[in-house]
């Protein structure tokens, strides 16, 4: 029997071109919303509000910063996957945290109906860190685990 056919180079190869890099992303963004749900990262839980939340809970009000978590790029090269949007600013903010001085430009505010002009100022924020996005060893673990699965089905 020719061991040349023993093995498909030609399914393997694609396998790492294309299943490897869709499992990461796939895999890195169920984890990244699963921060959500267990509100904290790693293991160690978010630091509380100030005041208890009233609707929704911990980091997800609307749903709009955990629905915004996408891969922003998948190739056989790298996977990028991004949180936020034009509409979504705080993403950054929320993940790694704030502290220092914010301009808050002039906006129109209504109060029992009456519409106020709120002026141009500047406000100290000290927003602390609810890490949502990241590498960590779990993750890892994790996307090493799906691969190693894939890889042998291909090979059994």
């Amino acid at each position: 029997m020719p061991i040349k056919n023993f093995f498909n180079l030609e399914k393997i190869n694609q396998t790492i071109k294309k299943d490897i890099p869709a499992i990461m992303a796939e895999t890195s963004i169920e984890y990244f919303k699963h921060s959500f749900q267990s509100k904290g990262w790693d293991g160690n839980a978010w630091p509380e509000t100030k005041k208890p939340v009233k609707k929704g809970s911990l980091m997800v009000r609307s749903g709009k910063l955990v629905n915004s978590i996408t891969a922003k790029e998948v190739t056989p090269t790298h996977v990028i996957i991004s949180a936020g949007n034009d509409r979504i600013p705080y993403a950054k903010v929320h993940n790694e945290g704030f502290r220092g001085t914010v301009n808050i430009p002039e906006y129109i505010r209504k109060i029992k109906g009456k519409e106020q002009v709120v002026r141009t100022h500047t406000m100290n924020m000290n927003m602390p860190k609810r890490q949502y996005m990241g590498i960590s060893d779990p993750l890892i673990h994790s996307v090493r685990n799906r691969i190693l699965t894939r890889l042998k089905e291909i090979f059994f």
